[in-house]
């Protein structure tokens, strides 16, 4: 899993990624190897979690939005925290259309008499 893009939403910086979802597990995990960093580059706010949308695409959202040199190294140790985490894609369904019902009593007459 990486980082594809990064966006600043009103009082917070998103980080999304190039799966659609993230465990709960994996996002412990995250919290626990990136959160005592932030606090380390004197950011006070965490990490949450979410998806999005209409990209269909699983967020990291830092809670702040910090100065762009602290934001490279905080993008840095997602990237190193998320690297081994599988990609996962939304599922896909078969949505079967054009379904036609025939009349078993047509179908058995039609077939006598041919």
């Amino acid at each position: 899993m990486k980082i594809v893009e990064e966006r600043e939403a009103w009082i917070h910086t998103h980080f999304i990624v190039d799966s659609f979802y993230i465990t709960p597990e994996e996002c412990r995990q995250i919290s626990i190897s990136v959160e005592p960093e932030l606090m380390q580059l004197g950011l006070q706010y965490g990490l949450t979690y979410n998806i999005a949308p209409s990209k269909h695409r699983a967020i990291i959202v830092l809670e702040c939005i910090p100065f762009d040199s602290v934001k490279v190294i905080v993008k840095e140790l997602i990237d190193k925290a998320i690297k081994d985490f599988p990609v996962r894609l939304p599922e896909q369904r078969n949505v079967v259309t054009n379904i036609t019902v025939a009349d078993q009593e047509t179908e058995v007459q039609s077939a006598s008499s041919q």
